[in-house]
């Protein structure tokens, strides 16, 4: 006896065999319906000697076939009952709807209901066979212009995948600092050189699809870091930069010098913009002190054996502020090194990033006190 045929039904999966009898599964109920149309345990013995591949195999919809192979992937490539993977089904009904529509290169996790994603960016993964994934689509609702523009256009060396790598290969960092969680929830190297630096997504496309071409560079997803970092650079130099360089490898290098060179004068232009020296104070034998340069602050990282010079980028954010609260008559010599965030010092440590004295404490409350109640002032 031959399995013909495998179909859905309303909330019923149907076999139909040779010889006229029919097995059926109800999703609704995830109950198994034998060949005499009455309830049984499961699908085991009705299917015995069927494997999922001759399920497949006779499956009308090849989409619904598609997705049945998924379910196996996600739950356990060794299922071999076909009741136990039927019954894992509504599980991923919410994959079911994109393998419904044509589409079946998916990403194993996906947060996105099929309602929820942009219907160019459906017929674009489905045309094409795209990986649709949860980074393809918020990163195509953020910017949907741009990304349409570089699925339509003519590539001489780059296909459709590559242009989804183009457009989703993550950005994590500004020279060395992590963006935000709100940032990364739509920051692709793609949407920030257009977002923050001006480039235009057509031309940015073609200029990927020239260094491809021209220049051997095979991985589209290293080409975008390599433009940001390249971006990142000259502009710190100057906003008006070539953002189209011919021999860009070449280019990339010569703005790393550059940039190297005059990374340390940025920096320190841009600590000095910080300083509040409003925050300096004098509270009995102890004073507290605003570094005049970034130099200071790696300094008291040395003479302390702390990790303060780590927070210099954080001070030019304007995350936090950094002081130094020394003996009134020794302030050459470091004693605690403190954090300032919201006109509060959240962090202060003595060498060795042990903690204060309870004398030191009660200096450190006194200031708190202090600009705290300069605060209520202000907001009144």
């Amino acid at each position: 006896m031959f399995l013909t045929r495998v179909y859905k039904e309303k909330q019923f999966l149907v076999f139909d065999y040779e010889d006229g009898r029919t097995v059926k599964y109800d999703f609704a109920t995830k109950q198994s319906i034998g060949i005499k149309g009455k309830p049984v345990k499961d699908l085991k013995g009705q299917l015995s000697g069927f494997s999922l591949e001759d399920l497949i195999e006779c499956c009308d919809d090849k989409n619904y076939a598609n997705f049945l192979y998924f379910v196996v992937r996600k739950e356990d490539n060794y299922i071999s009952n076909i009741g136990t993977i039927l019954s894992r089904v509504p599980k991923y009904s919410m994959y079911e709807q994109y393998f419904s529509a044509g589409i079946t290169n998916i990403a194993s996790r996906l947060s996105f209901k099929i309602n929820e994603v942009p219907k160019p960016l459906l017929k674009i993964c489905r045309q094409h066979e795209i990986k649709i994934s949860n980074e393809l689509i918020k990163y195509y609702k953020h910017n949907p212009d741009a990304n349409l523009i570089a699925f339509n256009l003519d590539y001489m060396s780059i296909g459709h995948q590559d242009v989804a790598t183009m457009l989703t290969r993550e950005f994590y960092s500004i020279d060395g600092e992590y963006v935000r969680s709100d940032e990364r929830c739509y920051r692709s190297y793609y949407n920030y050189l257009i977002d923050e630096y001006g480039y235009t997504a057509k031309a940015l496309c073609v200029y990927v699809d020239e260094l491809t071409t021209y220049e051997a560079i095979d991985d589209v997803g290293f080409i975008m870091k390599e433009l940001y970092d390249y971006a990142f650079m000259m502009n710190k130099i100057s906003p008006k930069f070539d953002k189209y360089p011919r021999h860009f490898l070449t280019t990339h290098k010569i703005a790393c010098r550059n940039y190297n060179r005059l990374k340390t004068v940025f920096e320190e232009q841009d600590f000095k913009k910080m300083i509040n020296k409003s925050y300096e104070c004098t509270i009995g034998n102890y004073c507290f002190i605003y570094p005049n340069s970034t130099e200071e602050i790696k300094e008291e990282a040395v003479k302390q054996n702390n990790c303060v010079a780590s927070y210099i980028q954080r001070v030019i954010d304007g995350n936090c502020h950094i002081l130094f609260m020394r003996k009134k008559n020794e302030q050459e010599e470091s004693l605690v090194t403190i954090e300032v965030r919201n006109n509060r010092i959240v962090q202060a440590k003595r060498r060795f990033n042990d903690p204060v004295s309870a004398e030191e404490q009660s200096i450190i409350n006194k200031w708190n006190e202090n600009f705290s109640t300069v605060e209520k002032e202000r907001v009144a």
